[in-house]
């Protein structure tokens, strides 16, 4: 089949969405590398979490996608968010701000939040209210548990794990260091892979804060025997 698309001077575009590094995703990416190697015009586009792309460019013979070209998409801006919510829920600014601020650039939690809202808004005759957006709270921190963040942190190592759950507190990486039972600078190694993940950013005098909405709570119900999101690491 490639032989003729290459014969008629066209072009084939695989586009992946939600990457991540699974072995579909890794036998797609040893077909494709074998056949860039015999010249043939394929290209790929994959979107996906920082750290599943990170997953899928790391795995052994694999390692020529970091070659590839990579666009770091930005988190999405508040004032952007707050106006979509006031003009499609016809909300004051007030109501529009308080939903970002339960974003917080998330592009995932920016069309879940709009999507559970929506359905609360049809339910009311197109009003929404600041007691719809309370009663879809906890069903919002749910799904982006269930749909994002236990995938996210299942597939960290155990070491990076730990480190999470270390830092929740807003601790400096000294305590970090002591809490781990390791030097900082072994600490420090993790701090910099979970800033590349883009799951930290760093702040000042070693501080760290989470760039997720509710990734705090989530980290804590991991630590929560009575939570189903716990993980029992000690």
């Amino acid at each position: 089949m490639m032989e003729n698309v290459q014969k008629n001077n066209h072009y084939v575009l695989v586009v992946i969405d939600e990457v991540d590094n699974s072995q579909p995703i890794r036998s797609f990416a040893q077909i494709f590398n074998e056949l860039k190697r015999h010249g043939f015009p394929i290209f790929v586009l994959m979107t996906g979490l920082p750290d599943l792309i990170m997953d899928v460019q790391n795995e052994n013979k694999l390692t020529f996608l970091l070659r590839s070209e990579k666009e770091v998409m930005t988190p999405l801006q508040n004032s952007n968010m707050a106006l979509a919510y006031e003009r499609v829920f016809h909300c004051n600014m007030a109501l529009a701000q308080k939903m970002t601020q339960m974003v917080k650039g998330y592009s995932y939690g920016f069309q879940l939040l709009g999507y559970l809202a929506f359905g609360e808004m049809e339910k009311e005759n197109g009003q929404f209210s600041l007691e719809k957006l309370s009663s879809v709270t906890d069903i919002y921190k749910m799904r982006l548990f269930d749909n994002a963040y236990n995938k996210i942190f299942s597939d960290l190592s155990e070491m990076d794990q730990k480190y999470l759950i270390a830092v929740l507190g807003n601790k400096r990486l000294k305590e970090v260091a002591q809490q781990l039972d390791v030097t900082p600078s072994y600490a420090s190694q993790y701090r910099r892979r979970t800033i590349a993940r883009h799951l930290v950013r760093p702040g000042s005098y070693g501080h760290v804060q989470y760039i997720l909405p509710f990734f705090n709570e989530f980290i804590r119900a991991t630590q929560d025997p009575d939570s189903i999101y716990f993980y029992g690491l000690e």
